[in-house]
């Protein structure tokens, strides 16, 4: 429920266009997912907090609270197993298009 929540609050910021927006397709739950800055030394928090991103469900990330006009991000998603997925030099920005860098589905295939 409490996932549930945080999705559909999330999706009202889309039209806002500082966003990232993570299908996920790996055939595993996803237990954390840290963005930070590109330019930073660390992860920081994890965006999850206590809720998991179930396999086969899509999460929006609101970045308006960033500085997404210069910056670009890293984003790491971990499943149960520890396995990671990292994607480098993301941009927050909405472009119109699922094929922009804010829209994207993880795979197995970006496991790192």
């Amino acid at each position: 429920m409490k996932f549930a929540m945080l999705i559909l609050g999330l999706l009202a910021f889309t039209s806002l266009g500082q966003f990232f927006e993570i299908t996920n397709e790996t055939g595993y739950d996803m237990y954390f997912v840290y963005i930070s800055y590109a330019s930073d030394g660390d992860w920081g928090s994890d965006w999850l907090g206590e809720d998991m991103f179930p396999d086969g469900e899509t999460v929006v990330f609101n970045m308006d609270d960033y500085d997404w006009e210069t910056e670009l991000f890293d984003i790491q998603l971990e499943d149960a197993d520890g396995d990671t997925y990292t994607f480098a030099g993301m941009d927050a920005e909405d472009y119109g298009t699922s094929e922009d860098e804010n829209v994207f589905t993880v795979t197995l295939s970006d496991l790192d």
